[in-house]
């Protein structure tokens, strides 16, 4: 196996261990087979520059093409919980929402973190819609 084989292994090792570490799902994995690909090049004996090309092409058409439909797939088993009950309510805001930091809502008596869709200033005592709810904290816009 020359050098570039050694490259095509050592991307592709890489490349699986950075998408087990990274909390959203296909962020490398299309580098890893972009990898593969190359690295069946080099065993075939093609040139550097074909083995750099198909590397290239594979992961980018992957990306292109098949990641958002990857995404799509691993995100459609998403179980409702009873926070969506809020999307499309009124809150109110008890801490500043800016660009800098996260402000906070009150609904139902409850406080929630939240951040504004338009990436406005909302003032405390402000009246908000909200619009989705992203893990802890909602996504709100002035009325």
């Amino acid at each position: 196996m020359m050098a570039m084989g050694w490259i095509w292994i050592g991307i592709a090792i890489a490349g699986v261990a950075l998408e087990l570490i990274t909390p959203t799902a296909l962020v490398s994995i299309w580098f890893t087979i972009g990898a593969l690909a190359a690295g069946l090049c080099e065993t075939l004996q093609l040139s550097d520059i074909i083995q750099i090309a198909v590397f290239w092409i594979v992961s980018g058409s992957l990306v292109v093409i098949v990641r958002p439909v990857g995404v799509k797939y691993l995100r459609g088993n998403i179980t409702a919980t009873n926070v969506d009950r809020f999307i499309d309510e009124i809150a109110v805001v008890t801490k500043q929402i800016n660009e800098q930091s996260w402000g906070e809502v009150k609904i139902q008596g409850m406080l929630w973190s939240a951040v504004s869709m338009d990436h406005e200033v909302i003032e405390v005592g402000k009246q908000v819609r909200i619009v989705a709810i992203e893990g802890a904290k909602m996504l709100v816009r002035s009325i």
